[in-house]
């Protein structure tokens, strides 16, 4: 393979963001830096793009790490679809490559999504999703009647912390505080009790607001915002 195509180990860490070219170095004489699953404690050695490098046990890319959060607007498909609307449009791609959503949203949902191109941060929070807070705001076919309201409240096959009307608004809007693995779960739980879910809104993702992030922008995370989603 040329020299062109190769890079050094430690640019190759230190590039991913995770240290300087010092630390990284520290990393590899100290045997934490396996390469296609063989540790490496030789100081300049170098490696292709292609490469699986691992910074104790887990992976790292030539890219810095990107964390990204998207006000997804309604009518937009969460997967590359011909001739239809979809996020990607909405997201620098050009720029970050390797971008994934943490969670999966429909064209008619809206609201919060999180996207990173470090492929074990989505994998961690994956496995952990179904134990986030989130808050939506819910819009259904009819007025959510009292008793359904509190029923709805104590069920068990649901982690619902908190379900009320929406302040100011008809009673037919709710403010749903739950945990969840997949947003389509909330149309089954209304479902359930015979109301058809119009509009779903997440404008709440554990510590991550939507305030002052307009319907189709994104932001990168700020730092505490992070610190705060993985200390989780």
């Amino acid at each position: 393979m040329d020299d062109e195509k190769l890079i050094r180990l430690n640019k190759f860490i230190s590039n991913s963001g995770h240290c300087n070219r010092r630390e990284a170095d520290n990393f590899i004489v100290q045997g934490r830096v396996t390469v296609n699953d063989k540790v490496i404690v030789k100081l300049g050695t170098k490696v292709s793009v292609k490469d699986d490098v691992k910074l104790d046990g887990n992976n790292i890319s030539l890219n810095k790490p990107v964390y990204i959060i998207l006000n997804k607007p309604k009518g937009f498909h969460s997967i590359n679809l011909d001739n239809k609307k979809n996020i990607f449009s909405l997201l620098p791609f050009e720029e970050f490559h390797d971008l994934q959503s943490l969670d999966f949203m429909n064209e008619n949902y809206m609201g919060l999504m999180i996207f990173s191109n470090n492929q074990d941060f989505i994998k961690r929070m994956s496995d952990k999703v179904d134990n986030l807070k989130q808050l939506f705001h819910v819009i259904l076919d009819s007025d959510l009647k009292e008793f359904d309201k509190e029923s709805i409240k104590n069920e068990t096959d649901f982690q619902i912390k908190n379900i009320n009307h929406v302040g100011g608004a008809s009673k037919n809007e709710i403010g749903l505080e739950l945990s969840i693995k997949q947003v389509k779960d909330i149309e089954d739980l209304f479902l359930k009790y015979s109301y058809k879910v119009i509009s779903i809104d997440r404008v709440l993702y554990s510590n991550i607001s939507k305030k002052d992030l307009p319907r189709g922008k994104w932001r990168h995370f700020k730092k505490q915002e992070l610190i705060n989603l993985q200390a989780f």
